[in-house]
């Protein structure tokens, strides 16, 4: 049975979407989708401001043990809601796109994952050993987010994260001094 173009992007782009996903140590509950959902309900226009929340709440209560392993588990923990929402958006967003757009947005997606990764292992080789992994979770935190915050914004339609309507071509982009 021959796959046809559209189908072979949108497996690939599954397949590309499900590495990350199996890579992450910490289960996403309930509990933790609906403290974002709500989070980004009362932060429209700047869902930025919801990373971390999950993260510093928990390292906070976590009283007993290491405390770089707390905050490396909280990190994870709430990654791993940002990484679903981020692999939900790609997916809805990917097939909303025509063959040539979603090749593009696959090949995207796969060097992001790419830059994410040698970003935040950089990020770790730069702090002393003790900081090490805490440091690069956290940036793995910041930057799934920050990229599941702009996926989903794309697929809303464009909107920009302060909740304006998106450029239009007749109106370039303004350089701020």
């Amino acid at each position: 049975m021959m796959t046809t173009m559209p189908h072979r992007a949108l497996l690939l782009l599954s397949l590309i979407l499900a590495v990350p996903a199996m890579a992450q140590n910490a289960d996403v509950t309930g509990t933790d989708r609906a403290a974002i959902s709500a989070c980004l309900r009362e932060s429209l226009t700047s869902p930025g401001a919801c990373i971390g929340s999950i993260a510093v709440v928990c390292a906070r209560a976590g009283r007993q043990g290491d405390r770089r392993e707390i905050e490396t588990a909280c990190a994870r923990r709430e990654m791993a809601v940002w990484r679903e929402r981020l692999d939900a958006s790609s997916a809805a967003y990917a097939q909303r796109l025509e063959s040539g757009a979603r090749s593009r947005f696959v090949a995207l997606q796969r060097t992001w994952e790419t830059y994410v990764t040698q970003k935040c292992a950089f990020l770790g080789d730069q702090q002393p050993p003790a900081q090490a992994l805490t440091m690069q979770t956290g940036c793995g935190l910041r930057e799934i987010a920050m990229r599941a915050n702009e996926v989903e914004r794309q697929l809303r339609g464009g909107a920009t994260a302060r909740g304006t309507a998106p450029r239009s071509p007749s109106q370039p982009p303004a350089i701020i001094r």
